[in-house]
């Protein structure tokens, strides 16, 4: 997986530049949670990208679009790349949710998460690592801290 699961200083290398602070979506600044941005393209287009890390691992990342445009297949595509190969998505037709599945040599790693059509962000996390706090993302909660589209 690319993205999840990585250092800080992974992710940063994967997008080719040092992260800003940026707020934590979870509310779980007591159980360690960080979470640094991202930016990629301008303001007519690219996204708006934070990460959320548990002791030093990121664990979610939201993809926000910078421009008022709707999100399209083409938009999904681009971000879940990002995660990992598009070939270990399942997206339902009609449905917010999108669920990873990557074979590896150490067992399978999984992620989920939403892309909701009326507003312009996906989400993606990775509920339960070993030895590590599970994350129980609230979608209501992160939905109203993006705008509608």
């Amino acid at each position: 997986m690319n993205i999840l699961l990585q250092t800080k200083e992974e992710v940063e290398a994967h997008f080719g530049k040092k992260a800003t602070m940026a707020a934590n979506l979870l509310g779980m600044v007591g159980q360690g949670e960080e979470a640094f941005g991202f930016l990629t393209g301008d303001m007519s287009e690219g996204f708006d990208i934070t990460v959320g890390f548990f002791n030093g691992k990121a664990r979610y990342v939201a993809f926000k679009k910078r421009t008022g445009t709707p999100w399209g297949e083409g938009d999904l595509r681009t971000v879940l790349s990002q995660i990992g190969k598009y070939s270990n998505w399942s997206v339902k037709p009609a449905s917010e949710f999108l669920d990873y599945v990557e074979k590896r040599k150490r067992g399978v790693g999984n992620a989920t998460g939403w892309q909701v059509p009326r507003r312009r962000y996906a989400f993606v996390y990775i509920p339960d690592v070993p030895g590590e706090i599970g994350i129980m993302p609230d979608k209501t909660a992160i939905d109203q801290k993006f705008p509608f589209s």
